[in-house]
Parts: structure tokens; C-alpha cells; sequence
């Protein structure tokens, strides 16, 4: 079965003006998109973009098998539908687009465990025990949509889903004022803020693409989201050369656990795979040991990559700010900036972004 796309992306809009016009959603439903919520916080969201998927398919055709979810395996069967492709196609861009959050942000939420894996929704496919429970109570909501016989009792259930789901966007505060620190206190000013919480490497990611951004500019640096299946890039903060930009010139791995000779070399054997040749560890733990440098420059050079490793933030800090084309004060100041776009590009929770806020301005009046 093919859901007519268009038609969904008029249901979604619809739904959502209604919202911001005052209409009411189903108490019913609101009470059990909320519950499946709690259940997926911190674990399992890939959950709430399926059953935002699943009640889609339903709005559109009450005749789909929300149960057939994959067309290839499920030949003969007229009413199958691809989830994949309704939720890359419309859910993902009209969530981002409305303000209601789908529990992932990738570009393909349904390409991760245990959605990728499934032949058909109940095929027995191995389910994190840590997502069990969401899991099952989500199976129950799909069987009652499943016993839809209209697109109208569907649709109530799309608006209590976007309406509960616009309670799950973050916002973000921003600064009104100046934000800046000098060049020689940036470092720290990086070092504590990643140190008080590192929500998952998603900070020291942020700080590394956001020096990255000052010293070549925005448009050539590329940073995927934790944990992102879908991304294609070799490292966790990739420079793209200027000339072409389609070629990979640089890789950032950002470590904040000891990082040993061995993990040195399987990411650059990784770079050295997706033809990059310039290869960059940034190992930000208290408890690093110095490597052996001469080995495994040694070792780079027998593979044809530049090798370099970072320790701490005071010498990236201070590579990016002297290759940066702004005067040093200045490039201190857009790195600050830019390290801002990149935490709530990354989904840093809204209060660390208010946390590094609140630190590059308080640096500045201490200097002052």
C-alpha cells in the first residue's frame, strides 16, 4: 500500500493548526502518549517515533496493516506500508518544521534496533531488555489502532500525539547580550564545562566542532549526533576540504576516556578507509597517559596519514584560535558562539546550553 504522502503531510498540518487554534485533544489519548513518554525517557525513543509513524499510516488509510511494515516482506499483502519511508518522509521533516518531537532526531529513526532488524511489527525480534516495558505497552497502543475502523478516530490520536510531543521540544534560551572570553581562558573555561557533565561526549563533541567552526568556518565542518546510525562521516567531527568538498580532509575522534595506542590505530585504519589523511585524537581524560609518539608517528607514516593527538583542550584550544582567519580575540569570542549552535545542534539538554551561557559570560565579567 502506498500512503499517499502528500495527503499525510496535509493531515500532520491540519492537526496542528487545529492545535494552535484551540481545538482540544482526546484525553484519552493525550493520558497514553504521555505514559508511553515517561516510559522511553533516556531509553527506547526510537519507540515514540514509531508509534507517531504507525498513527500517521492509520490517518491517512484506516485500511493499512500497521502490523506489515516492510512491502518486500510481506509479499501478497496489498495493505502493507513502508513506516520507514513515511517517517523519513514526512514525520522527520513536519516534526522539526511544527515544534513536536519524535524522541530521535537522525534522519532515519527507524533505522535503529529493534525497527531495522524486523521482517514484520511482532516477528519476535530481540527487544533491549532496558526498553521491554515501553515496548510492549506501545504494541498494545498499536493494537487498538489497529481496530480503527475510521481515519477520523486515527486522527484524534495524531493530535494528542502532536500535542504531547510539543510539550518534549527543547527550547533554548539564548543571550541577548555580548558573549565572550579571552583566548587564554578558554581552555579552562571548555575544560570545567565538560567536566561538571559530559552528557554522554555530547559537550566535548560540541566544543571540538564548535573551535572547528572558528578555525575553517561552519560550512566545512560536519559533527553527527551521538549515536547516530545514519551517519557517514569518519569521525566525530570531520573537516571537508575547501576545494572539494565531497573529500574528507581532516577527522576529529573526541575521547574522554583513556585512550590507548591500539584505539589510536583503529580509528586511523577506520580514516584511512574512507580516504582521509589527516587523522586527529582528542583525548580529554584526567587520566590519559602519553603515548608513544614516536611509535605510532612511525606506524602513520607507513600508512600515508598525519597523525595527531590532542591532549587536554589547551592545545586544540589554541591550534584552532591561531588558524582561525579572525584576530585571536575575535576567533576566541566565535568559537564561544559557535560552540552555542553546536550543543543545541547536538541536543545538549537546554540547561547545559544555559550552563555554558551562563559560564562564557560570567569568564567575561570576572576579566573585565
Amino acid at each position: 500500500m502506498d500512503i499517499n504522502k502528500p495527503r499525510a503531510q496535509e493531515i500532520v498540518r491540519a492537526e496542528a493548526t487545529a492545535l494552535d487554534q484551540g481545538a482540544e485533544a482526546d484525553a484519552v489519548w493525550v493520558e497514553k502518549i504521555e505514559h508511553l513518554s515517561q516510559l522511553c525517557l533516556g531509553q527506547a525513543q526510537t519507540h515514540i517515533a514509531f508509534i507517531g509513524t504507525q498513527i500517521l499510516a492509520k490517518s491517512v488509510n484506516r485500511n493499512v496493516d500497521l502490523y506489515a511494515i516492510k512491502p518486500r516482506h510481506a509479499v501478497g499483502n496489498d495493505r502493507a506500508y513502508s513506516a520507514r519511508s513515511l517517517c523519513h518522509g514526512v514525520l522527520v521533516p513536519l516534526s522539526a518544521d511544527l515544534g513536536f518531537h519524535i524522541g530521535v532526531t537522525g534522519r532515519e529513526p527507524l533505522n535503529n534496533q529493534p525497527y531495522f532488524r524486523m521482517t514484520h511489527l511482532g516477528d519476535q525480534t530481540p527487544v533491549h531488555s532496558m526498553s521491554a516495558v515501553a515496548f510492549a505497552y506501545m504494541l498494545d497502543l498499536v493494537d487498538e489502532l489497529q481496530q480503527m475502523n475510521s481515519e477520523e478516530q486515527a486522527r484524534a490520536a495524531l493530535r494528542a500525539f502532536i500535542s504531547v510531543r510539543r510539550g518534549y521540544q527543547p527550547r533554548y534560551l539564548t543571550s541577548s547580550g555580548a558573549i565572550s572570553v579571552r583566548p587564554e581562558t578558554l581552555a579552562s573555561v571548555i575544560f570545567t564545562f565538560v567536566q561538571d557533565d559530559s552528557e554522554s561526549g555530547r559537550r566535548a563533541q560540541a566544543a571540538v566542532a564548535g573551535l572547528m567552526d572558528a578555525a575553517v568556518g561552519p560550512a566545512r565542518v560536519e559533527s553527527g549526533r551521538i549515536n547516530d546510525p545514519s551517519r557517514d562521516s569518519p569521525g566525530d567531527v570531520c573537516i571537508r576540504s575547501e576545494l572539494q568538498p565531497e573529500i574528507w580532509e581532516k577527522a576529529f575522534e573526541v575521547r574522554d576516556k583513556p585512550v590507548s595506542s591500539g584505539d589510536v590505530q583503529v580509528f586511523g585504519q577506520k580514516c584511512v578507509s574512507m580516504g582521509v589523511r589527516e587523522v586527529a585524537l582528542v583525548m580529554l581524560s584526567t587520566q590519559q597517559p602519553m603515548l608513544d609518539t614516536i611509535y605510532l608517528d612511525d606506524w602513520a607514516h607507513g600508512l600515508g596519514i598525519g597523525l595527531t593527538l590532542f591532549y587536554g583542550w589547551e592545545s586544540i584550544v589554541g591550534q584552532a584560535l591561531f588558524w582561525s582567519g579572525l584576530p585571536k580575540p575575535e576567533a576566541a569570542v566565535q568559537a564561544v558562539r559557535q560552540i552555542t549552535e553546536r550543543l543545541i545542534a547536538i541536543e545538549a539538554s537546554p540547561a547545559g546550553v544555559e550552563q555554558w551561557i551562563a559560564a562564557t559570560r560570567d569568564a567575561r565579567a570576572e576579566e573585565e
